[in-house]
């Protein structure tokens, strides 16, 4: 599988450990924090059928998103998605997958409460909300942002006390190490990897190959 890759990645493979350093996407090496990782390929699979995702389920194209609410390039990739989504339309299919670094101490608790939110209905509402306010994750602003969207506040709050959604993102982020994720943000646009937020050019030059296939 090609893996679409910028030059300081390139570079990152000159070691026997590869921090995946960038200026598109975070990983172990970024000063926002997160663990080492050893340089992997990213592998493509079919996406979990209940994750979160905009578009038909036939589309000829799945742009697959690992994404961590707290990292600053994955705020960037989803302007990207947006962009994606007002191109394309329903030619393609998004899917969003939940990959909090370690060291994005709110990020996991942003994921579990964007499933909560899922769960009435409003995912993609509060993702886009949770990304305008990366600095504003803990738990009292996240459950002013449910309230703030209309959503059942006592039913999110539930959610989030119960636990209900972590074994939810921790098999996400278990199934992302196995296939060989290194950093934030990983597209995978069907079978081919796109890493970082890189520009739309990029993965529109691969949907159009996808498409005309």
């Amino acid at each position: 599988m090609r893996r679409i890759v910028t030059a300081a990645l390139v570079g990152a493979f000159m070691s026997t450990f590869f921090p995946l350093s960038s200026s598109h996407a975070c990983d172990g090496n970024c000063p926002k924090g997160h663990d080492h990782v050893q340089a992997a390929e990213p592998r493509a699979a079919t996406p979990r059928r209940e994750a979160p995702s905009q578009g038909p389920a036939d589309a000829k194209v799945t742009v697959e998103v690992w994404s961590d609410f707290q990292c600053p390039f994955c705020s960037r990739g989803s302007t990207t998605v947006k962009q994606l989504r007002e191109k394309y339309g329903d030619q393609i299919r998004i899917v969003f997958r939940h990959y909090p670094l370690p060291a994005h101490k709110d990020a996991r608790l942003a994921a579990a409460a964007s499933m909560a939110a899922a769960e009435q209905g409003r995912f993609w509402d509060f993702h886009d909300a949770l990304f305008q306010q990366q600095k504003e994750l803990d738990r009292a602003s996240l459950e002013k942002l449910a309230g703030k969207l209309n959503l059942d506040v006592e039913r999110f709050k539930r959610a989030l006390d119960t636990g209900v959604y972590d074994n939810y993102v921790e098999a996400d982020v278990v199934e992302g190490r196995q296939r060989g994720i290194m950093g934030t943000p990983t597209f995978f646009i069907n079978d081919k990897a796109v890493v970082g937020a890189l520009p739309l050019a990029d993965f529109a030059q691969t949907i159009d190959a996808a498409l005309k296939r």
